[in-house]
């Protein structure tokens, strides 16, 4: 049996991106507490992001092994893997919320979600008509159009991989073409719709993790020595931190790619590196990045249910308010996440290894 192949640090990186996403979200949401909202954070905008250039990455790497190993891309195995990681949480969730609605606010734009393709409904919602008390509807499930658009890219990707002789050139290119024809959408005036919709549909952020992965998996080390230099990983962890206080921005044509970069220099460091600056291979971070895909799904439904129990809380200081909200809606979160995975994820994550053609794990925690 080959060794399974596993990447330290990882999970860490998955961590970053849900809590970030996480805190953004809670921030927009505090007036359910019967406090002012706070700003949003463009870090969770970004942390997807992240999650789309580490899924590009590992799923690229994987596929590579898969077609050295054995010649070929068993697409049929790739889609059932697929299917059986991310089909059971989101469909659980999604039935759980609109069982949580009031049914008079669903209507067919549902189907969006019910199809994985909620980017379309994101970019075009202008077109489609709504009925009164539907937003709460859509922000409980509002952020799936990143999973949508993850599982869109997934339809051709290994079929790419599969059939391209170089796909080294391809993956070099697309960001770049990708980045040009929003140009020319943008100079062009087109309508707001569809720049929306290249801003969500991020195929180019999920290419550029999948560069990462050809640099990695054949060794390109003038590239790999430039990430790893110690100036190189400070300047990626600092670029994050101008991330958190929401002082980054060049031009939003642009913005997600530069961050799909700074992210892969963060991988790099963590897959590669053999002492990173800072080491996210971390038991605590471990355990959060393997339950993170429920930390990502759960968390507007749960912030919702906390708010209901701790608006009427009332401690005197508005910042140990802030400190209650924030500390109980993370730790149930956390436990529902957990429960999630234990209980449903794991099930089906079990039934992935028939359809496995190169071993590998995600945490070191069983």
């Amino acid at each position: 049996m080959d060794k399974a192949i596993y990447f330290s640090g990882l999970n860490g990186i998955r961590t970053i991106a849900a809590l970030a996403v996480v805190f953004s979200h809670i921030n927009n949401r505090l007036h359910y507490y019967g406090v002012p909202n706070l700003p949003l954070l463009d870090i969770a905008n970004f942390g997807v992001t992240i999650f789309f250039t580490l899924s590009g990455f590992l799923i690229t790497y994987l596929l590579l092994e898969e077609k050295e190993k054995t010649g070929t891309i068993a697409l049929k195995k790739f889609y059932w893997r697929r299917v059986l990681r991310i089909w059971p949480l989101y469909f659980f969730y999604l039935i759980v919320v609109i069982l949580f609605n009031d049914p008079s606010t669903l209507q067919w734009a549902i189907l969006f979600f019910v199809f994985m393709v909620p980017n379309f409904r994101n970019s075009f919602k202008e077109t489609i008509n709504t009925v009164p008390g539907s937003h709460h509807l859509t922000y409980m499930i509002g952020h799936y159009w990143s999973l949508g658009v993850e599982e869109q890219f997934y339809l051709f990707w290994p079929l790419l991989v599969k059939k391209l002789k170089s796909i080294l050139i391809f993956a070099c290119v697309f960001p770049l073409i990708f980045i040009v024809f929003k140009l020319i959408l943008k100079v062009a005036q087109a309508p707001e719709g569809w720049l929306t919709f290249f801003h969500y549909t991020r195929f180019g952020c999920l290419v550029i993790g999948a560069l990462g992965a050809y640099w990695v998996k054949y060794q390109y080390q003038s590239i790999l020595t430039f990430f790893t230099k110690p100036i190189v990983d400070l300047c990626c962890w600092f670029f994050l931190l101008i991330l958190s206080f929401n002082q980054f921005h060049i031009a939003s044509i642009i913005d997600h790619e530069i961050v799909a970069l700074v992210t892969l220099g963060i991988i790099f460091n963590q897959v590669v590196n053999p002492r990173p600056l800072i080491n996210l291979e971390q038991p605590w971070l471990d355990f959060l990045g393997k339950i993170s895909f429920g930390l990502y799904v759960y968390n507007p439904l749960v912030i919702y249910l906390v708010a209901l129990g701790l608006k009427d809380f009332d401690f005197g200081s508005i910042y140990l308010r802030y400190v209650l909200i924030y500390g109980t809606t993370i730790a149930v979160l956390i436990v529902v996440s957990f429960l999630s995975y234990q209980f449903l994820e794991k099930r089906f994550l079990k039934l992935k290894s028939k359809f496995t053609v190169v071993p590998s794990f995600s945490s070191k925690l069983q």
